[in-house]
């Protein structure tokens, strides 16, 4: 027992470090989360042209429109040094006693993982609270399961850049590319394949796609059918051919929830398998 809590005793210790190395961009990320859940929750609702919703998950559902965006810009900032900083800047210098390589990345990592779901949880506090106040309770359940799936949205996201952390040269280069390819790239993919395929295919390759089911499965009934056309132009007294538009609302609640599962895996693989590699 005392073999084994020495073995883990440098990851605690690289874990308080990095906690206490990130704390102002934690602070920061706080910040802006709970202003974005009072915000949305509570100072806009005090609004006469803006109505309360009439349901509790509805509520929840417009206070989680920008969920994905906080731990999209968490995840890149956060875990985009957990890598190429060791052979970038060599923060493992920092720690006393020098320990395994491999050990100072899952204490980094776990410490990073704690501040942005520590963020994420604060979120969904704030806006629980809220929700009760206005509603009264109990909070709907489905809510329970948004923020278990929100967290392992973070878990996916951080494995995706932590695997482009493993090759990448600098942290910067990292949080640019991983930005880039979250918020524009699989967006841009989804509306070409949706495009292209008219809603045939389903965007199941896109990270970013997967994390609306952070919102989706608010909804009861879950949304049937999960893919949508809209129709534009082309009305009395307008020029032209009328348009269609289609969309993927959520991923379906088994599906997504195996996708980030394995998306988790891979990526996490991937990133040791190319961490071994860049050692030699």
């Amino acid at each position: 027992m005392e073999e084994n809590f020495i073995g883990i005793k440098p990851i605690l210790y690289t874990v308080t470090f990095e906690m206490t190395r990130q704390r102002k961009k934690f602070y920061f990320f706080l910040i802006i989360a709970i202003l974005i859940a009072v915000l949305l929750g509570y100072i806009l609702q005090l609004v006469p042209t803006n109505l309360l919703s009439n349901t509790q998950i509805e509520f929840f559902n417009a206070g989680l429109g920008f969920i994905t965006f906080i731990t999209l810009f968490a995840a890149c900032l956060f875990f985009s040094g957990i890598i190429c900083s060791e052979f970038d800047k060599k923060t493992g210098a920092i720690v006393f006693p020098k320990i395994n390589k491999y050990k100072l990345i899952v204490g980094k990592y776990i410490g990073n993982l704690i501040l942005v779901v520590s963020i994420v949880t604060v979120y969904y506090f704030i806006l629980g609270l809220l929700g009760f106040f206005y509603y009264g309770g109990p909070i709907n359940t489905r809510f329970f399961y948004s923020y278990g799936i929100a967290v392992l949205y973070v878990i996916a996201l951080s494995s995706f850049v932590t695997f482009f952390s493993s090759f990448m040269k600098s942290v910067n280069i990292t949080i640019i590319s991983t930005f880039i390819l979250l918020l524009i790239g699989f967006n841009i993919a989804d509306q070409l394949v949706t495009l292209i395929f008219e809603g045939d295919i389903e965007p199941l390759y896109s990270i970013t796609y997967l994390g609306n089911l952070i919102t989706g499965i608010l909804q009861n009934p879950f949304p049937d059918p999960r893919y949508v056309e809209f129709s534009f132009g082309g009305g009395p007294g307008m020029g032209g051919p009328r348009f269609h538009f289609g969309q993927w609302i959520t991923p379906a609640i088994a599906v997504g929830i195996t996708l980030l599962l394995l998306f988790i895996v891979v990526f996490f693989l991937l990133a040791a398998l190319l961490f071994k590699r860049r050692q030699l």
